[in-house]
């Protein structure tokens, strides 16, 4: 009934099926439950009822990139559960090493505003930077940022400019902004490294897509 084979699809009736599982301990659909809960597929979205089921999962082994961030995100927003920042900054952890990019992104801001404890900005700068490489603009923008103004680095105006016209060629319209007010800061020498730059770091991030790509298909 999930994936609608054999049958057509019925997420109401899958998620009786998993519930069933799940509520005898089936990790397994535990796991799912709670992707179900969260996404709202075939019940209303029900926060609590998520984090309950992926918890449950969690602790018998079970997770995913995705169920580890959702985790992470709701202890950082404190949505369906209490703010708690150590447990966000915990699950996010994990997501992020296992490539999640969103994940990447959470943490990144966290670092950056001292939610872990104190401000981390070369922390904040790795991250974003990791996110960035995977297509992701408003980390490509951030990266920009960090070298325009020297967080966590020194300032570098031809990487900064790199960062937001790389930004800017997905749509980022504070990452155009803010490239069009450098580059009138900029000499043609810096430019044309910084276009140089851009290139490369417009090839690599294609290259990375493509490697995600093969690896789902």
């Amino acid at each position: 009934y999930y994936m609608g084979i054999g049958v057509p699809r019925n997420y109401a009736k899958a998620l009786r099926f998993y519930l069933a599982a799940a509520e005898k301990g089936d990790p397994e659909a535990q796991f799912i439950v709670g992707g179900m809960y969260y996404q709202g597929l075939g019940t209303d979205p029900n926060r609590k009822e998520a984090l309950r089921w992926l918890l449950k999962a969690a602790e018998q082994g079970v997770w995913s990139p995705e169920s580890l961030r959702i985790l992470g995100t709701m202890y950082l927003q404190g949505t369906g559960v209490p703010q708690n920042f150590q447990q966000a900054r915990n699950y996010l952890e994990r997501a992020a090493e296992l490539g999640d990019l969103t994940a990447k992104k959470n943490l990144a801001y966290m670092y950056f505003n001292g939610l872990t404890g104190k401000k981390d900005y070369k922390q904040a700068l790795k991250l974003y930077k990791e996110a960035a490489l995977m297509g992701d603009s408003s980390s490509q923008y951030n990266v920009g940022l960090m070298y325009a103004r020297g967080l966590g680095t020194a300032i570098d105006r031809v990487k900064a400019y790199a960062w937001f016209s790389l930004a800017a060629s997905q749509g980022n319209l504070a990452a155009r902004v803010a490239s069009n007010d450098l580059m009138a800061r900029m000499n043609w020498d810096e430019l044309n490294q910084a276009q140089a730059l851009s290139v490369q770091l417009f090839k690599e991030v294609k290259e990375n897509r493509e490697k995600v790509r093969r690896k789902k298909g």
